[in-house]
């Protein structure tokens, strides 16, 4: 029997025919990152704020039992937590303005900067009806601007990927 699939889609808007999915944190760990350039030590988390899914995804699951290639769709809302570790070298004057992240590209004084990973961990949520959904974030552009944060260390703009494994409750 082929197993039930999942189908991710956008949060910008949620659907009306998708319900909200309460979830349990099993882990949520910090990722680590060497910024080779600049020996400064970038830190992220993925944190999980909402997951939705297909309102009539229980019976999905039930018909998934008896027949094959049957999809349920889902997304999720989240948000990186980047901390910054800079050598004394690049700090500098604290500053408590805000900015966009605009006016930021525009104070970029290193672009694509390379890094090595130091530790990556995969994020496990534990949702209704026993699906998990396990989630690993990873930089995938870093770049230093000219700004400073409130501490004085330096401003950087991180792109960045998820990787997603969904498991579905054993038949």
């Amino acid at each position: 029997m082929e197993p039930l699939k999942s189908t991710s889609v956008s949060v910008e808007k949620v659907p009306p025919d998708f319900i909200f999915v309460d979830f349990e944190v099993e882990r949520e760990g910090w990722n680590r990152y060497r910024l080779i350039q600049d020996e400064t030590i970038l830190k992220t988390k993925f944190v999980l704020i909402n997951v939705i899914m297909e309102k009539n995804y229980k019976e999905i699951m039930e018909r998934a039992k008896r027949e094959k290639g049957l999809r349920i769709g889902f997304g999720f809302q989240s948000q990186n937590v980047i901390g910054v570790e800079a050598p004394a070298k690049l700090r500098g004057e604290p500053d408590t303005k805000t900015y966009t992240i605009e006016e930021l590209r525009s104070f970029i004084v290193k672009e694509d900067l390379d890094f090595e990973t130091l530790k990556e961990t995969w994020n496990v949520y534990n949702l209704e009806d026993g699906i998990t959904i396990k989630v690993r974030g990873a930089p995938i552009r870093v770049s230093r601007t000219s700004k400073f944060d409130g501490q004085g260390l330096p401003i950087y703009l991180v792109d960045s990927t998820a990787d997603v494994k969904v498991t579905l409750p054993k038949k």
